[in-house]
């Protein structure tokens, strides 16, 4: 008997949520089989089994709160009559015997059962057009494969598909033996993985929504999350009260929010300037084929003027340590971009933004924005932020005073872009016209940031938002 215990979810988090049961007791399970879908204050993430044998005892039922170490699903596995905890397994244990069934890593050499000739490597190259390199070809076939045709495969057994396109397909997490290639020799191209990609979101269902009915008078309003928490009869004597209990994101965000007020020293820069250029650029982008099926919105000019911006005064991507009194400076920019969902705010993580052209920022921001509303953030998606970016305009705000997450020291509010009257030109050409206008402010922690510094950070940003090809300066 084996007792799989609730794993350390990781960000200091100790309980999780059972959500459902993949599994009944009687039911015999293989490793790596679903056992059940667990809700942390962060995501909701599948816990496979760690060993096989069959399904003893569910510990926990739906619904019920269980402590990271505490018993989740005893599994007979025939080694004895006493369960016996095995907490430290995530992702499964193999044996021996079952070495060989584990997933290769990309890059790893094709086995010598699998490939007996020696396969051809795949370049690893920066995304770019499809034409840039050509895929290993089969042998000539006398015809073009249809929409309908499953994908081709090189010597070694895999899908034929040029570099670019296994990248996005890496970054969307796409199975390429699932696309239909409709490229030479029937190669998968990256206009067929973003077609893959949108077909997927078209068919996804919508989550349910906890409590409240979506339907109902009462709750039309609201949203998504506020249905959640309000959902069900009252709970006080008069008869209009609703106690909700303080868990999930909710609880991880208030205690953050709260620490981040008492050991800051929150200030808030605003600045008002001209974006029109990069509406303009962001026009250009969208009608631009390698940015089809991507998430392209000012957002993604912001992130890229704010790695650029960060070179002139990099102490806006430090941080502050308490324990041993020191400014700690990070050359690695990992840009949190808050996300509305409807489990509350999530902010995933795009890493070592300061590296990624602007085309791999749109792919990124479009897979990890995508997992966050999925609900199936990892440890991994969210942790090891440095700056943060979030974005008010998109509910009508001007502006705002944010507070700064915990672990950096800054933060930018993008407030809404509207069309204003602005004053162009000098002299006698001066004059008034209508242009895309907004407002920035940045919250900051003025323990390590001066006026100065957080002053000229947010000048740069919004000069290269108010002229792109001022970026070729920083």
């Amino acid at each position: 008997m084996k007792n799989y215990c609730m794993p350390d979810p990781g960000e200091g988090l100790t309980e999780g949520e059972v959500v459902s049961w993949r599994v009944s007791p009687g039911d015999i399970v293989k490793i790596n089989d679903v056992l059940c879908e667990v809700e942390t204050a962060k995501s909701i993430v599948e816990l496979p089994s760690p060993f096989a044998g069959t399904v003893a005892k569910l510990c926990a039922e739906p619904g019920e709160t269980v402590a990271v170490g505490e018993p989740l699903v005893t599994i007979d596995d025939g080694s004895d009559d006493q369960p016996e905890d095995e907490p430290e397994f995530l992702v499964g244990h193999l044996t021996a015997e079952s070495g060989r069934r584990r997933r290769r890593r990309r890059g790893a050499a094709v086995s010598a059962e699998r490939a007996p000739e020696k396969a051809p490597q795949t370049p690893t190259l920066k995304t770019g057009p499809e034409t840039d390199v050509e895929p290993v070809p089969e042998p000539a076939q006398p015809t073009q494969p249809s929409r309908q045709d499953p994908p081709r495969m090189d010597r070694a057994g895999h899908v034929l598909a040029k570099p670019p396109a296994r990248r996005l397909a890496a970054n969307l997490s796409i199975d390429l033996a699932t696309v239909t290639g409709t490229g030479p020799q029937g190669a998968v191209t990256r206009s067929d993985v973003k077609a893959a990609a949108e077909a997927g979101r078209q068919a996804a269902p919508e989550p349910p929504v906890v409590g409240a009915s979506a339907g109902d008078a009462e709750f039309a309003t609201l949203s998504v999350m506020s249905r959640r928490l309000l959902g069900g009869a009252p709970t006080e004597p008069d008869g209009h009260t609703r106690r909700v209990p303080v868990r999930g994101v909710r609880k991880v965000t208030a205690k953050a929010m709260k620490d981040s007020l008492d050991t800051k020293a929150l200030v808030t820069a605003f600045l008002t300037c001209d974006v029109t250029p990069t509406m303009d650029l962001v026009d250009r982008l969208r009608a631009d084929r390698r940015f089809k099926g991507l998430r392209v919105s000012p957002l993604t000019i912001w992130c890229k003027a704010v790695c650029l911006a960060m070179g002139r005064t990099p102490v806006v991507n430090a941080r502050w340590d308490d324990a041993a009194d020191q400014i700690v400076f990070r050359d690695q920019i990992n840009l949190g971009i808050a996300a509305a969902t409807s489990r509350g705010l999530m902010v995933p993580v795009v890493r070592s933004a300061q590296d990624m052209t602007m085309l791999e920022l749109a792919e990124e921001i479009t897979r990890i924005v995508a997992i966050a509303k999925e609900g199936k953030l990892q440890p991994t998606d969210y942790t090891d932020g440095t700056f943060s970016i979030t974005n008010v305009g998109v509910f009508g705000l001007d502006a705002g005073t944010p507070v700064v997450n915990r672990t950096e020291s800054a933060i930018l509010v993008l407030g809404t872009i509207a069309r204003r009257p602005w004053v162009v030109g000098t002299g006698d050409d001066e004059r008034v016209v209508p242009r895309w206008v907004t407002t920035m402010s940045l919250g900051f922690d003025h323990r390590l940031i001066d006026g100065e510094e957080g002053s000229t950070f947010l000048h740069d940003v919004a000069e290269i938002l108010s002229d792109p090809a001022s970026a070729m300066l920083y």
